[in-house]
């Protein structure tokens, strides 16, 4: 076996050993264990180089920052190389151990202390410290050499901290110039809404997202501030192109959910059948146009599809509305859908539906009322299926009973089904007095 395989099959023995691929992070004891098992394990050089190399890259790329950054360090000891020392504080970074950080620095200042890299990090560290001078003082000397983007974003950082959002506009608009990062141009943006100034901050974002495109976090801030003036017709084009660039299922969701809002049925149902997101949806959203006929269509291929006994009593249901004439024929139909599905289903919905019909038709009204009567045992205080129970009673001549459980919505005048009733109950029980 070769030295690297050696290296390789021992780091993987220790990896085993010290349970890194099942476990992410287990404090400061574990992490020395760590180094003390490699320290006796391994004794050449190289060797226990290429062991850290890995512990480390592996915990990194778990999300175990603070082993990463240990490890980094430990290779950084071993062979003083800038890059280690960076992958360490990256490390800590990710970790928010800002103490850390510090440390680091501190670490490889003698060698390193003019590095923008590291003192990059040292800005973060005295900003989260609080120490804003000292903060500022580093960022002034990243900017006076060949300054990049970033080192005008923490300048921007500094000053957007102090409270000083001119002078933070200022560098942020500088770094948006070197390279158009939209996280720029929101941040700008945000700071002219905070100075009442919208339409020159949307002005900027929508002349980033024609010209650079739109990516989630400028799309984001366009559609918080659309959401805030309703402007509903900015908000579809958003949700489109957001779709359109990132196909996330939920800018397709808030764009037919606005289409909803708008009763556009005809450029959801479009939408829907260009893409093929979701029958389901489409099938909500047909049933709400009451395109009945596309709607049970639609229920009927699912059901046959995939077997599913829902979309069979959905058919049902759909089958009824979708039909002018009720005629025999069509009841048959229905009912036949429903005692495939209604039992296994089992949701009051469909209870109360299939019930209504039977009772309505004069069909099997005694039938109706034992089906309704399951429905209320899962929901009890529905208006709707005390009223098909109290529509059943009537058609049996039971008018005081139906009398009784309509009473408490005798004056609710908001369903005009349900106060006909009532007036047919109350009719009922006035002729069987004389």
């Amino acid at each position: 076996m070769s030295g690297n395989n050696i290296v390789i099959a021992l780091t993987l023995t220790l990896t085993a050993l010290l349970g890194l691929t099942s476990c992410a992070k287990k404090g400061e004891a574990l992490q020395l264990q760590q180094v003390k098992i490699v320290n006796s394990a391994v004794n050449n050089k190289a060797a226990k180089e290429d062991a850290y190399a890995l512990i480390a890259m592996d915990a990194y790329e778990r999300g175990d920052f603070k082993t990463a950054s240990l490890f980094f360090e430990k290779l950084y000891d071993l062979d003083p190389q800038k890059d280690y020392l960076t992958d360490a504080i990256k490390a800590a970074s990710m970790d928010k151990a800002y103490s850390r950080i510090k440390h680091l620095i501190e670490k490889g200042k003698g060698e390193f202390g003019d590095d923008k890299f590291i003192n990059r990090y040292l800005v973060a560290y005295y900003l989260d410290q609080g120490e804003i001078t000292k903060a500022r003082e580093i960022t002034r000397k990243l900017l006076q050499k060949n300054p990049q983007e970033k080192d005008y974003e923490l300048a921007a950082l500094i000053e957007k901290v102090d409270g000083n959002l001119p002078q933070a506009m200022h560098y942020f608009r500088k770094a948006y110039a070197l390279k158009h990062n939209p996280k720029m141009a929101v941040a700008i943006a945000e700071i002219l809404l905070n100075e009442q100034k919208e339409d020159q901050a949307i002005r900027l974002l929508e002349t980033h997202r024609r010209i650079y495109g739109c990516d989630k976090t400028l799309c984001s801030a366009l559609v918080k501030i659309y959401t805030q003036k309703e402007d509903v017709a900015a908000l579809e084009q958003l949700y489109k192109e957001m779709y359109r660039t990132t196909k996330d299922p939920l800018y397709a969701r808030a764009l037919l959910e606005l289409y909803a809002y708008r009763k556009n049925y005809d450029a959801a149902i479009a939408f829907l059948r260009k893409h093929h997101i979701s029958d389901d949806i489409l099938l909500d959203i047909y049933t709400a146009k009451k395109s009945y006929k596309n709607a049970y269509k639609l229920a009927l291929r699912l059901y046959k599809e995939g077997g599913d006994l829902e979309y069979l009593a959905k058919a049902a249901i759909l089958e009824y509305e979708g039909s002018k004439k009720k005629s025999p024929k069509l009841l048959k139909s229905v009912f036949e859908k429903f005692e495939k599905s209604v039992y296994i289903v089992d949701d009051p919905l469909y209870y109360n539906y299939y019930a209504y019909l039977l009772i309505d038709h004069n069909v099997d009204v005694e039938k109706g009322i034992k089906l309704v009567k399951k429905a209320l045992k899962k929901e009890p205080d529905s208006l709707f299926y005390i009223d098909t129970l109290a529509w059943g009673y009537y058609r049996l001549g039971r008018c005081e009973e139906a009398y009784k459980l309509m009473k408490p919505y005798e004056k609710d005048q908001s369903q005009p089904e349900i106060v006909e009733h009532i007036r047919k109950i109350k009719q009922c029980i006035k002729e069987k007095k004389q």
